[in-house]
Formats: C-alpha cells, sequence, structure tokens
C-alpha cells in the first residue's frame, strides 16, 4: 500500500511522457503528394536594354514544359518595376505569337511595350506566367522619361482610386440592404 498523498508514479514522468509525444511530432516523415509539380521554363528577350528616345521595347517570351502538369497559357503577363523604390510602373499583357511554331509543349509570346508610357532610370520587366507563377526577368535602362507617362500614370491611379471607391460603395449598398431585409 502507498501512503496517503503519495503519487502512483515516479516524479517527472508527466514531463518525460509530454517530452516523448513532443519529440513525435518533430519526427520528419514521408508525405506523398507534399512535392509540388515542376514549374514550366520561361525564357524572355528584349529589343534592346536600353532604351533612348522615341525606341519601344519589343518583348519576346518562351514557354517550355517538360514533365510539367501545367497547361499552356494563352497570353503572359508583363510587369514592369522600379529598382530604386520597388514599385510598379506598369502591368501589360503580352499575347500568344500565332505566327511562331508552338506545340504542345512550348508556346511564344512576342509584344511591344511603347517608351513613351515609361518612366527614366533603371527598370526590371517580369515576365509571368498566370497559370503556374514561373517568372523570367530582364533589367531594362531607360534614358529618357517618356512624354506620355505622367498622363498613363495619372488614369492608372484614377482606375485604381475608382475600384477602391466602387468595392466600398458596394459593401454599403450590400450592407444597407440587408438591415432593410432584416428589418421588414
Amino acid at each position: 500500500m502507498k501512503p496517503y498523498g503519495m503519487p502512483g508514479r515516479p516524479p517527472g514522468f508527466h514531463l518525460f511522457a509530454l517530452a516523448a509525444l513532443a519529440a513525435l511530432f518533430v519526427m520528419p516523415c514521408a508525405v506523398p503528394g507534399a512535392t509540388p509539380p515542376l514549374l514550366p521554363d520561361l525564357s524572355v528577350s528584349v529589343s534592346n536594354e536600353t532604351l533612348s528616345g522615341g525606341e519601344d521595347l519589343a518583348v519576346s517570351a518562351v514557354w517550355t514544359r517538360d514533365a510539367s502538369f501545367y497547361r499552356p497559357p494563352e497570353s503572359v503577363d508583363a510587369r514592369i518595376y522600379s529598382t530604386a523604390s520597388g514599385s510598379l510602373v506598369a502591368g501589360y499583357t503580352i499575347s500568344e505569337d500565332e505566327r511562331a511554331a508552338s506545340g504542345d509543349s512550348t508556346r511564344h509570346f512576342r509584344g511591344v511595350i511603347a517608351s513613351s508610357e515609361l518612366l527614366a532610370g533603371r527598370l526590371l520587366l517580369v515576365i509571368i506566367d498566370p497559370v503556374s507563377g514561373a517568372d523570367a526577368r530582364v533589367p531594362i535602362n531607360v534614358t529618357e522619361p517618356g512624354p506620355d507617362y505622367p498622363g498613363v500614370q495619372v488614369q492608372r491611379y484614377a482606375n485604381t482610386v475608382f475600384l477602391a471607391v466602387a468595392a466600398v460603395l458596394l459593401v454599403v449598398l450590400g450592407a444597407g440592404l440587408g438591415l432593410m431585409l432584416r428589418r421588414s
């Protein structure tokens, strides 16, 4: 018989059991399907890495999949970032080049970005596959700011403000409609 008030297990047993349980959760183990499929290869080339004056930027991208499960995109996204601030300067969509020979595993994309819409300085062109998320990057240098850049930038900001105001109004009107339906 054990004396009254003495624990039935040796001291520290609960701590040992808790440590053993924690060790089981920490042990690595294989999980099937945890590895995502391979991303397709995306390569990009530009007509000239240094733009001056009225010279436009011709962009060519090649999408290739080799044992990838992603379906080919119909277009790729082109985003231009300022390397000084890291901010987004412009966004474009580049369509598939129908004239280039494309099979089931290769797609060619071609497009032209007007230099008149770009600001001066060092920029980073990022081409993104919207289906898989694969990307390719090319630095470019614009020596002169485009004459249309301020107007294009104002239009982009106006579109963003319009969408934000429309979203807020949609939420307010939806809440008002909900309150009216609840009271009736």
